[in-house]
């Protein structure tokens, strides 16, 4: 393991971790010592202890290589972006009480070919999720059956208006905004999953996604009142059903974007 340490040591700051987190992680890789990538795992290692100088590295020379792994798939700047976002999330944040999946990099191959494998796997699963979605019905899940007879009325006489203003109104919205509520509502990310792949924090995340949900339904309220005529109180019970059902609307919207 000497070796190991000195070969990580050469290319990666010593100051990064203590010797015996990255031998004791070096050693739980079952990886012969002579076929270790020492510099990588080291970097590795480091990401997953949250270093930042370690995150930054990551950053600069791997992440920044995300359009060019994405190209065999979709080199467009909205899915490259979306892709780096879901990407640093799976491999930095944990899935509950699994590990960042960072902490699966083994250390036999080199770090940018496995983190090339895992954009590309990840590229494909975005673009066939997205084909997938787009054939199913848009207005599926909305069915006035399952509200209040009230509701169940409005949904009927203005099913297809609140459908529109909720495209209408998400198209609206900022790239970012957008970006933010897709990856909340279809790709299901956590709070922290989201402020990792924007690089903000926990609390800033979460306020984001509240001033993206408030900034929406307004707009819808707005929309449907313009649009259509429906008198502001009709509006109300429309955008409560809206409420009720956010996550949905949202998610079936922005999966045929």
């Amino acid at each position: 393991m000497a070796d190991v340490l000195a070969r990580a040591h050469a290319e990666r700051p010593a100051s990064w971790l203590a010797d015996a987190v990255f031998l004791a992680h070096a050693r739980a890789t079952g990886v012969p010592d002579a076929e270790l990538h020492a510099g990588d795992l080291y970097l590795a290692c480091a990401c997953l202890h949250g270093v930042p100088d370690a995150l930054a590295a990551l950053e600069r020379e791997h992440f920044a290589r995300i359009r060019e792994f994405a190209a065999s798939v979709d080199s467009s700047p909205e899915f490259v972006k979306e892709l780096s976002q879901r990407l640093r999330a799976k491999l930095l944040v944990a899935d509950g009480t699994e590990p960042p999946r960072i902490a699966s990099y083994s250390g036999r191959g080199s770090l940018g070919g496995w983190i090339r494998v895992a954009a590309v796997r990840l590229a494909r699963d975005i673009a066939r999720s997205e084909r997938a979605h787009a054939r199913r019905d848009e207005n599926s899940d909305l069915d006035p059956h399952q509200i209040d007879p009230e509701l169940g009325y409005l949904k009927r006489a203005y099913g297809r208006a609140v459908s529109d203003a909720v495209q209408s109104a998400l198209a609206a919205l900022a790239s970012d905004a957008r970006t933010l509520l897709k990856m909340h509502y279809v790709d299901g990310l956590t709070i922290e999953q989201v402020g990792v792949a924007f690089g903000k924090s926990r609390a800033t995340s979460a306020r984001m996604l509240a001033a993206a949900r408030l900034a929406l339904v307004a707009d819808i309220r707005v929309r449907l009142i313009a649009t259509v005529g429906v008198r502001p109180d009709e509006a109300d019970s429309l955008l409560a059903f809206v409420r009720s059902r956010l996550d949905v609307s949202i998610g079936e919207a922005l999966r045929h974007d």
